[in-house]
Formats: structure tokens, sequence, C-alpha cells
């Protein structure tokens, strides 16, 4: 009788334990499970909304800045109110901006004084520098010069093809005229001496021209065929030379097909000049200074600049003669 008392004691512990149990289970799934199910983030395939929008930017509106907060601080306001946006991203394959179909023909012959970048106009996007400004017009006329003597073969080639839109692309990119940047580039030294030689050559009856003047880092990067590195050129790397201003050296050729006869020209006769061709196999186009070059161009510069003072002087005389 006890053994059966004990038994449906047992019985009763157990049914009310499974009791128990199953009434928490439904407590917690009723509590937890189904909250959590309501407000799951991810739509259901039902709802049709699994792109997520990006939110569009709204215009920043005008701001009441106090007296003393300047310009560029307002600017710096107004960028922030803007979120950022995958429309300033350039587009992929865009087309460079210094292709050569923007370029046309070089421009028309005139003193790079009158050429050049008046101080009021924006200086251009690039690390290098502005050109210095010039100290009088003793230059003019060998600038005129080398200009007119570029033009004379318009068209850039040499055994690694055309480059004739190089030049206009770099002289865009440093925000100047192309007299400006190929002949006011070089050193004023180096001008004086090539003008003297140039002379020289037009007297011999050869029409010399220049293919390659003055390189920046930019120029001599896109440049072909055998050459310095980019910041280590003679022509005007900011390394080897200090850049815009003090080019030394030039690439010459010929405006009739006949480069062969100005290279022998300044092999037999540069060296009046102060000029040489460094590597006549490798580089036969490249002529640079040689020497004291900067004393030479001192002396060529002062008789020239005595032979045009006598050449003004001389109406004066005839005029008060008469």
């Amino acid at each position: 009788m006890r053994a059966l008392v004990a038994s449906l004691s047992t019985d009763r512990i157990s049914h009310c334990a499974i009791v128990v149990a199953g009434a928490l289970c439904g407590v917690l799934v009723f509590f937890v499970a189904v909250p959590l199910a309501v407000s799951s983030p991810f739509p259901a395939p039902r709802e049709g909304f699994w792109v997520i929008d990006r939110p569009s930017a709204r215009v920043a509106t005008p701001l009441t800045l106090p007296p003393d907060l300047d310009e560029r601080d307002a600017a710096r306001e107004s960028e922030l109110v803007i979120p950022w946006s995958f429309v300033s991203l350039p587009e992929s394959g865009a087309a460079s901006r210094f292709e050569p179909a923007e370029f046309g023909d070089p421009e028309p012959t005139g003193s790079i004084a009158s050429t050049a970048p008046s101080d009021a106009a924006p200086r251009p996007a690039t690390e290098a520098p502005l050109p210095p400004k010039r100290a009088g017009a003793i230059m003019d006329e060998v600038d005129d010069y080398l200009w007119e003597v570029y033009q004379r073969a318009p068209a850039k080639r040499d055994g690694s093809g055309d480059f004739t839109w190089k030049d206009p692309a770099a002289a865009k990119r440093f925000g100047m005229s192309m007299p400006t940047y190929v002949i006011g580039g070089m050193d004023s030294d180096f001008r004086e001496q090539l003008y003297h030689a140039g002379r020289a050559m037009d007297a011999a009856g050869i029409r010399w021209s220049i293919l390659s003047g003055f390189r920046d880092d930019y120029r001599q990067s896109i440049a072909s065929g055998l050459k310095a590195s980019a910041s280590n050129s003679l022509h005007g790397g900011k390394r080897r030379t200090g850049g815009y201003g003090h080019g030394q050296a030039v690439d010459v050729t010929s405006a009739d097909d006949n480069a062969s006869a100005v290279w022998r020209w300044i092999d037999a006769h540069g060296g009046k000049f102060g000029l040489h061709r460094p590597m006549p196999g490798a580089d036969p186009a490249h002529v640079q200074s040689n020497g004291s070059w900067h004393k030479l161009a001192a002396t060529l510069r002062e008789g020239r600049a005595r032979l045009t003072q006598e050449a003004s002087a001389a109406p004066t005389a005839k005029s008060t003669a008469r």
C-alpha cells in the first residue's frame, strides 16, 4: 500500500514538473522569440525593398557668419553641409585633358614679355613655380628670334615618332603660352649662346630649327627615346637644373629636312659659342653648353647690347648732321 502511495506521489510530481516547464517555455516564446522575430531589421522578400537608397545630397543654405570669419572658413563650413557623393568621382576611362587633339598650331610669333601671363591671372594647379619676372627688355630680341626658329619646323618628329602635341600639353599644364614655356624656360645665358650660334648658321645658309627647348619634369616624363629621368634632365629638370628658367639643353634639327648639316655645323663651329653635342651617336639632336658658358654668354650679351646701342644712335647722328 505504501509503495502505491509513493508511486502516485512521484507521478504527480513529474506531471507538475512537465507542466511548469511547458509554461516557462511558452512564456519565453511569447515574450522573447516573438518580439525578436517581429523586430528583424532584414526586410522580407514580399516587401520588395532589398535596395537601400542612399540619401540624396541637400544643397547648402547660406550661412550667417560672424565678421571675423573669413571666406575660406565660410567655404569649409559650406562643404561640411553637403554629404559625400559618388557624383564627385571622375568617370572611369575619361579622356585626358592633354590629348593631342586639343592643341592646334603654335601661337603667332611675339615677344615673351608680351605673352607672359599677368599677375592677376589665377595660378595653375601645379607644383611648378611661376616664371621669374624679367629684368628688362634686353632678351626680347633673343627670345623673339628663338621662337621664330622654333616655328620653322612646326611638326616635331624624330626617330621615336611625332611629338608635336607634347610641348603644347606641357605649356597648358604649366599655365603658360608656348613661347613663354618653350623659350623662356631656358637659362638666359644659354639662350644668348643659341642666339649667336643660330645667327651664324643663318648667315651660312643653314636653316636650323628647334625640336625641343625647355622641358619641365612632366614634359620630360612623356618624352620618348633615349632620355634622362623626369627631374634629372638638362632641358630643365627640377633636381638637375632647378626647373623653369634654368634649362641648359636643346634638341635641334633642320627646317628643310637636312638635320645632319645642322649637326655638322655645330660640331665644327659650336665651340666658339660654348655649345657642343655630347652624344652624336646616341642622341645627335641634343646640344648643351660646355666650359665656362656663363662667362662666355655675358661677353656675347655685352657685344650685342653695344651693337644695338650703336645701331640706335646712328639715325640720331645722321639727323643731327643734316
